[in-house]
């Protein structure tokens, strides 16, 4: 889909705001001035391991917003949300071909990564941001509960550091214009008051600018794709079942996925309180009992 000169709003999303960050080039090559409260410090992190590429390009772009400082688990933990391996020590390894330096991992999931960078590697003034990925497959909708990328951004909101998440969905996984879109992001978050235990879900329907048709703010809901099992041949009386992927033919009118799934750059923002604030005002109602013999419920 071509990218026009305004960001288009898609049909169903036409609520959603629409923010212009055209023109997505690599920030200059110096970093922003000093405000006089000190750097601004930038946390990177990701599901898909310390070595892949899009941590590695992402960490190159933000340098030239922040001071950077990596640390990701050793390998793989795609689909690990904000699970956590406690009572369990961490070895943290630096990580460095004759190159680049990669930064540090653990042998952990990416919330473990997160925490044990706060609890660790805090620079002098504490971090001003966590920024998770470039997550190689979409984390848009539904999806972002499962996702480690979007898991690793929440244990950011946990220790309430505004915290942002990034995915590139589509069949290229170059990551070269997600990085530089995301630098000029958070360029615009370093302009603007912290946002205290926020997570921003980032997600990329396409690794080009022209490719893409615009950016989106919408809610998070729907999936772009279901996920299953089915059942195969047994293995020495064993029941086999191998993972299934269907596509959605619907998707929540004004949702990112809607926007995702229509070329669209969608933001979600998100928060660590999952709480049903209306649900929880009605079960205030329901005058519980604590008396086992007692009437459960006033009515």
């Amino acid at each position: 889909m071509k990218r026009s000169s305004t960001p288009d709003v898609v049909s169903g999303a036409a609520a959603a705001l629409v923010v212009s960050l055209q023109g997505c080039t690599a920030p200059a090559p110096e970093a922003p001035a000093d405000s006089g409260e000190g750097p601004y410090h930038i946390l990177v992190t990701n599901d898909d391991g310390i070595r892949s590429p899009g941590i590695q390009q992402l960490a190159d772009a933000l340098r030239e917003v922040g001071e950077v400082t990596v640390l990701a688990p050793c390998g793989q933990r795609s689909g690990s949300s904000i699970s956590v391996q406690l009572g369990q020590g961490k070895r943290l390894r630096s990580i460095a071909d004759e190159d680049r330096d990669h930064g540090h991992c653990v042998d952990g999931t990416p919330a473990d990564a997160v925490m044990l960078a706060m609890e660790a590697m805090v620079p002098e003034g504490g971090f001003d941001l966590v920024v998770s990925g470039i997550n190689a497959g979409a984390n848009v909708g539904d999806l972002g509960h499962m996702s480690g990328t979007v898991g690793a951004a929440m244990a950011g909101a946990y220790y309430g550091v505004p915290s942002v998440a990034a995915s590139l969905g589509g069949q290229e996984m170059d990551f070269a214009y997600a990085a530089a879109f995301m630098a000029r992001f958070v360029e615009v978050l370093r302009a603007r008051p912290p946002l205290s235990g926020a997570v921003l879900s980032v997600n990329f329907p396409a690794a080009t600018e022209e490719g893409t048709a615009g950016v989106a703010i919408g809610r998070m809901g729907g999936s772009y794709i279901r996920f299953g099992y089915e059942e195969v041949e047994p293995e020495d009386d064993v029941r086999v079942f191998r993972p299934r992927y269907d596509p959605a033919e619907t998707h929540p009118p004004g949702s990112d996925t809607e926007a995702f799934m229509a070329g669209m750059i969608t933001i979600a923002p998100l928060r660590f309180d999952w709480t049903d604030e209306v649900l929880l005002r009605e079960l205030a109602g329901w005058e519980l009992d604590h008396r086992v013999g007692g009437v459960v419920g006033g009515r």
